[in-house]
């Protein structure tokens, strides 16, 4: 037994020195560049594309034991760019493969990948350009293209790797990196197999920097075109995607399906990987919940249809449906869509606006910095208009939102068309509920003139004042039912360019009004100081029941001046004009208050001697300030207005005199006469 013992161990001792032996004939006397022809020419049979192994390729054993490859790149022949590019690419080889004469490769890895994805303005793909294999480069006079390979990769991983895409047409240009892929059993026969990708997304022209998560199993069909990607998984924190999506015939007649679900997010944590947000503004985790519950879609190179996206937010279900198809050389982009959804909240989705310390003030050592603080505080920030998106495309859609809470303000129900074509957006509301009555609205955008032409018009009727107070508390100071028309017109290519040429008017109508007139009293008993009468408001009630309650708002060639303002209470007039300050949040008008005399109705009585008398007063203040804060009258000309009262009573009184001599004169010339 000792013996037996003995003579396996020698045998086993045998096996192992005979194949190191066999290792270092292998090593020593097989030159693995002998197959650099073959994997060029392999590579170009599969894929009908240009293998350049540019460097040398030497045995090793770390990641795997088969072949090391330096300095490759992959191009199609069509165009100039390199299709990808690796510094080095380890290949594991079958040892019983290899040891009878064969290049069996089990697995491929790539370190330091980089693929270039080009489109030109012509919207061609340098990765989809059809090449004949005859384009493949002529083997090396090294070696032969006859030698025994297959190329069986069970197993890929790329590590470290990036991609960079620029598409011309679309003006993109963005980079992917720190790649790393592993996929078992890989293969391009149509046969499943399970992979794992991640990598960061940088987007050179934004700034954007997202890291992405994707996992799958999938099938490839290389030779047909098709790829299905089943149990997918795709992360972009918060946001996880799962569903599956197919890809058929991507090279000639390229047409996909998707079905997706998500889990349930904070939306904001994720509108966060694309637009700046303060921190400080940010809703909870818990709220924001937001779930995609379905997502169907399916396209090809023609266009896309979104049979189904249904969306929670919170309590709110929202769907959408629609179809898209791309421009042609005879017609421009087309979108047709329907969007139906509950009650919508954007005070809550948005967050609010954080409100930002003042500049210190500058040394008054440095030159032109009170000059450069002014204009710094007075920049008006500004957004162009989508002229390029508008003259691009035609669309169509149709809203039915259950309610909308826009700035506190409550609308339900709403309904509107929108239609772009021809470069012109009619935006148009069907009666929206509003406080008791009806808003109606209709927007017109003409992006085909230059600059743009924008009119609007809105309507509300039978408006309850009081119901919008609860709302709007700084509109307390009067009840009722009220009207109201605008009609506008602006024109320009940006926001601010829209706003500083409007032109047109406003209106309303209160009906069986009652009115808070305590701003009114304490400006008249401002201007009742320097009245030799007192103060004429003293018997005025603090509320006034009006007949006619109506106003008027002219807007000329913008909102910063110009305006003019008229509004009438029975035989309460105020009129002038004045401005608005958007960016300062600000007004300043300069009107005349005026108590007319009969035959207005006398709703508010004053002495005659200050009836048909224009005060002058200015309303000049913050949006915020306290609304009795709004208005002073300018008393230097409240005391001409004193004055020339005076003196139209001294002439009075002097012209009544003399009239009163001269009817004396007259009577007694008479009496003579008739003596």
């Amino acid at each position: 037994m000792s013996k037996l013992l003995k003579y396996l161990l020698f045998m086993l001792a045998g096996l192992t020195v005979f194949a190191a032996v066999l290792v270092f004939v292998l090593f020593a006397v097989v030159d693995p560049n002998r197959y650099k022809p073959a994997l060029e020419a392999a590579a170009s049979q599969q894929t009908g594309m240009q293998l350049r192994i540019n460097g040398d390729i030497d045995w090793t054993f770390r990641p795997v034991f088969g072949l090391s490859i330096n300095d490759v790149s992959l191009r199609n022949g069509a165009t100039p760019q390199e299709l990808a590019s690796f510094s080095n690419v380890a290949l594991e080889l079958d040892i019983g493969a290899l040891l009878s004469g064969n290049l069996a490769i089990r697995e491929f890895v790539a370190e330091n990948l980089h693929i270039n994805w080009f489109v030109d303005a012509q919207g061609q793909a340098n990765w989809l350009v059809n090449v004949n294999a005859s384009a493949a480069p002529e083997p090396t006079a090294s070696g032969s293209t006859e030698l025994p390979i297959d190329i069986n990769i069970a197993d890929i991983r790329v590590i470290n790797a990036s991609v960079a895409i620029r598409d011309q047409r679309n003006n993109i240009d963005t980079r992917l990196q720190n790649i790393d892929l592993s996929s078992r059993n890989t293969n391009l026969d149509n046969r499943p197999f399970p992979f794992e990708l991640s990598m960061r997304l940088i987007n050179e022209l934004s700034g954007q920097d997202l890291t992405l998560n994707l996992a799958s199993t999938a099938r490839v069909d290389f030779n047909a075109g098709n790829v299905e990607l089943d149990d997918l998984s795709f992360t972009l924190s918060p946001l996880v995607l799962s569903g599956d999506i197919s890809i058929s015939d991507f090279r000639d007649n390229l047409r996909w399906q998707t079905n997706l679900t998500s889990n349930t997010f904070n939306l904001s944590h994720l509108l966060a990987n694309f637009v700046a947000m303060d921190e400080a503004t940010m809703p909870g985790p818990r709220e924001q919940q937001f779930t995609i519950q379905s997502l169907e879609a399916n396209g090809d190179t023609a266009g896309a249809t979104l049979g189904d996206l249904t969306m929670a937010l919170d309590d709110t279900t929202a769907s959408l449906r629609g179809d898209y198809l791309f421009a042609t050389s005879t017609r421009q982009a087309l979108l047709a869509y329907n969007l139906t959804t509950g009650a919508i909240d954007l005070d809550a989705l948005l967050p609010a606006t954080a409100t930002e310390p003042a500049p210190a003030a500058a040394p008054d050592s440095a030159p032109g910095a009170a000059t450069a603080n002014a204009a710094s505080a007075t920049a008006r920030p500004d957004t162009p208009l989508p002229i390029d998106l508008l003259r691009s495309m035609d669309i169509r859609g149709e809203h039915a939102i259950e309610s909308l809470t826009v700035s506190g303000l409550q609308f339900s129900p709403v309904a509107f068309s929108l239609l772009l074509q021809d470069s012109v957006l009619d935006i148009d509301t069907q009666p929206i509920g509003f406080y008791d009555g009806e808003l109606d609205a209709r927007l017109t955008l003409n992006a085909a003139s230059s600059p743009a032409q924008l009119s609007a018009e809105s309507s509300l009727a039978g408006i309850s004042a009081s119901a919008l107070t609860a709302d709007m508390p700084r509109l307390d100071f009067f009840t009722g039912r009220f009207n109201a028309t605008t009609t506008h017109t602006m024109q320009g290519n940006t926001v601010n360019a829209l706003i500083d040429s409007v032109d047109g008017a406003s209106s309303l109508q209160v009906n069986d009004s009652s009115v808070d007139i305590t701003l009114l009293k304490r400006v008249f008993s401002s201007i009742s100081v320097l009245s030799p009468r007192g103060d004429m408001a003293a018997q005025w009630p603090d509320v006034v029941r009006f007949a006619t309650a109506e106003a008027f708002l002219i807007f000329n060639d913008g909102i910063n001046d110009n305006q003019e303002l008229d509004v009438r209470l029975d035989n309460f007039a105020i009129n002038g004009n004045g401005g608005l300050d958007l960016t300062a949040g600000e007004f300043d008008y300069r009107l005349d208050f005026t108590i007319l005399g009969e035959p207005a109705l006398q709703t508010i009585r004053v002495h005659e001697d200050f009836q048909d008398v224009a005060w002058p007063v200015r309303c000049d203040a913050a949006f915020d300030d306290a609304p009795l804060q709004y208005c002073s009258p300018d008393l230097q000309r409240v005391r001409d207005v004193f004055a020339a009262i005076a003196r139209d009573e001294v002439q009075r009184r002097a012209t009544d005199a003399v009239s009163e001599q001269v009817d004396r004169l007259r009577n007694r010339i008479q009496d003579l006469f008739q003596n």
